[in-house]
């Protein structure tokens, strides 16, 4: 299993932050991202199911994303989502926002990566650990710059 948890502080207003983690906004931070499509529940709350196509390289994966949990008050904001890849990875992150003041606020990104067959097992335990958290690392500074460069 490949766990992680980071964090940075966003110099934008916490509303601004959380625009990116709306189902409807999802490929300005994740433009890999195809088609994120709802199948069950209401866009932006829990128990909401969407079909998403996911292209990496020639690539393309098709999987259920479930949200979990999902929080929006006005000094902290949570979503948690989960999906399996190809029978071979159950993948579970979150991504919380706390207002550190009226122009900043601080960005969490946390999750685990769990094979569900053997050779799921064998390639999570083969990856590079430095490569998985240049990737977790990339995708936080991708909504950073989204944040502060939104007008």
């Amino acid at each position: 299993m490949v766990k992680w948890k980071e964090q940075l502080v966003i110099e934008a207003p916490i509303d601004r932050v959380w625009e990116l983690f709306q189902d409807e906004e999802i490929q300005r931070i994740m433009p890999k991202v195809e088609s994120h499509d709802l199948l069950e529940g209401e866009n932006n709350a829990a128990g909401a199911k969407h079909a998403q196509v996911y292209t990496e390289g020639k690539q393309q994966q098709r999987y259920i994303v479930e949200t979990l949990s999902y929080v929006d008050e006005p000094e902290r904001k949570y979503r948690e989502t989960a999906f399996e890849m190809g029978q071979m990875f159950k993948v579970r992150y979150a991504f919380s926002l706390e207002k550190e003041s009226a122009h900043s606020t601080r960005f969490v990104y946390e999750g685990q990566n769990k094979g569900m067959s053997v050779t799921g097992k064998m390639m999570l335990l083969a990856g590079s650990k430095k490569a998985a958290r240049n990737t977790v690392l990339n995708f936080m500074n991708r909504v950073k710059e989204q944040a502060e460069s939104h007008e």
